[in-house]
């Protein structure tokens, strides 16, 4: 009897390519750290990149054109350059280059690469990394200025000067602020606001250039602390704190009471945040983007709607949730916006 052949129910595509999408992601890296987005502001040869870059000609011909392929160099005459994407976020010496925040990013996923998956689920997470030396902070924090510059902060300002409230606002904190770009943009919302930045000493040294930077010295305060431990201040009109309370996520009721104390009454606080679903499987993007940190024994995701059950808990009289799909959804997930508010 002839063998006959299978006929699939479904479409295989989504398997395979995803080899290929992690290739594609080993190009670009290696564009990075050769620098070649650095000389294809203008035209250039695959010869004079090689020779530049003291690099094979065959198969940096080979590279420039994968890149050409996936849409991050166009190709005119043998010369190559870049899209005006590509020279927006990869080409150094701009606010939004992005390129040595992407290699920084890549660390976060580095250990489960090339076999270290596997490793991870066989035998489990290793010690938890001692992050106790403040230059890991400080590289962070400097590594990630132009990437919260790039739109994210500029979204959740909307958001915040979209608020009822808003234009009543007088003195307000961003708590666990990184490098201050968000708390600067919403100061620049607003006509006459004090903004406090609050984060540890490392991250602090940050805040302070990019405050300089942006000449809102009279306007925006840095304050150094561990917000679960050292006083932030109090009288505030609104609290923000973005991407930072999963570090004291087993702590959060204890932190929701010192915030509702600091904020004046009528006061809003508003949380960012990734939330995963009850089973642990949605969204997808989130999931895949938190695998790394909880192989490695760092599970500090929310849950959906834990923000705002601590919020309710703690004594806010009202809470809302939003969903922002405006901040890299494909790469982390969707944002809960949680917000909650202060009887007066």
């Amino acid at each position: 009897m002839i063998k006959k052949l299978p006929v699939p129910e479904f479409d295989s595509a989504k398997f395979i390519k995803l080899p290929y999408d992690a290739l594609k992601w080993e190009l670009l890296k290696t564009a990075i750290e050769f620098n070649v987005f650095e000389l294809l502001s203008a035209p250039m040869t695959a010869s004079e990149i090689a020779v530049k870059q003291s690099l094979n000609l065959t198969n940096t011909d080979y590279m420039l054109n994968a890149l050409a392929a996936i849409g991050c160099l166009t190709k005119t005459d043998n010369k190559y350059q870049n899209t005006a994407q590509t020279e927006l976020f990869l080409a150094s010496g701009k606010d939004t280059s992005i390129g040595n925040a992407l290699l920084y990013m890549s660390t976060w996923t580095k250990p489960v690469l090339n076999g270290g998956l596997k490793n991870l689920v066989k035998n489990g997470p290793p010690p938890v990394e001692n992050l106790s030396d403040p230059g890991i902070w400080e590289e962070s924090a400097r590594e990630t200025v132009n990437y919260s510059r790039c739109g994210g902060a500029q979204v959740i300002a909307g958001y915040v000067s979209n608020l009822p409230e808003f234009s009543s606002f007088t003195r307000i904190l961003d708590l666990g602020a990184g490098p201050g770009i968000t708390g600067i943009a919403v100061a620049a919302a607003h006509p006459s606001l004090t903004c406090v930045l609050f984060d540890q000493p490392a991250v602090c040294k940050v805040a302070k250039d990019v405050v300089t930077e942006y000449g809102m010295e009279d306007r925006v305060i840095v304050k150094s602390g561990d917000y679960m431990e050292d006083d932030f201040g109090a009288g505030y009109s609104f609290i923000m704190a973005n991407f930072t309370l999963n570090f004291y996520r087993d702590r959060l009721d204890e932190l929701m009471g010192m915030v509702l104390g600091a904020l004046k009454p009528g006061g809003i606080f508003m949380v960012t945040s990734n939330g995963i679903n009850k089973d642990g499987t949605a969204p997808a993007a989130t999931v895949i983007s938190w695998l790394p940190a909880m192989l490695l024994g760092n599970d500090m995701l929310f849950e959906t709607g834990h923000v705002a059950r601590a919020m309710l808990e703690a004594g806010f009289v009202s809470t809302e949730q939003k969903t922002l799909t405006e901040i890299e959804p494909e790469a982390f997930g969707p944002i809960e916006m949680t917000i909650g508010r202060k009887g007066r």
